[in-house]
């Protein structure tokens, strides 16, 4: 996930700025490639379309519904064991105990709700990969009272596992630029 506690977290994140740009056009080009890596997939005669995205939708709300809880073991166990986060602002988290440890060190400095919008789910013809994508908003109280709001979009895309598991290979926060702010 990759809040930073010690950094001012406003409404819109990231002002202006090549950095946010870079951040952006990287996450796009990732989710560009996954969807290329989608279509491209030859249909394994075994797997159920219906039944992959509703298990990758059911992983996705737990990831969520862990964090909310508080719960940074119970959210990191949804992660494979090469997982990356890509979050702005942050660097990236690499592996299960990087993100636990991030995680908690965020739930240690505020409160942070994660509430999801409408999502879609694109699953791979083999079954093998399936890309989460929903409009997010952190919902962030720090310890003051003060609360801020963040909103973006989340896209997590899960891998299917040598023991059959699905697992979130893949997280990356992109959050929405103030309106009227401009790179530069």
């Amino acid at each position: 996930m990759g809040i930073d506690p010690a950094s001012p977290t406003t409404d819109t994140g990231l002002t202006g700025g090549y950095a946010m740009m870079d951040r952006t056009i990287s996450a796009l080009l990732l989710s560009l490639a996954a969807t290329a890596a989608l279509s491209g997939c030859a249909r394994d005669p075994g797997s159920d379309s219906r039944a992959v995205t509703a298990e990758v939708r059911k992983d996705a709300l737990g990831v969520v519904a862990a964090y909310n809880a508080q719960d940074a073991h119970r959210a990191a166990a949804y992660d494979a064991p090469d997982y990356v986060g890509v979050y702005h602002g942050t660097a990236n988290t690499v592996g299960p105990a990087a993100d636990e440890a991030a995680m908690k060190t965020q739930m240690q400095a505020m409160n942070i709700k994660w509430q999801l919008g409408p999502d879609k789910v694109t699953v791979a013809r083999a079954g093998d990969l399936g890309i989460f994508e929903a409009p997010y908003t952190f919902v962030i109280t720090m310890p003051q009272g003060a609360v801020r709001r963040e909103t973006g979009t989340w896209t997590a895309i899960f891998k299917r596992q040598d023991d059959g598991s699905m697992k979130l290979w893949r997280s990356i926060a992109s959050d929405t630029p103030a309106p009227g702010a401009t790179a530069g």
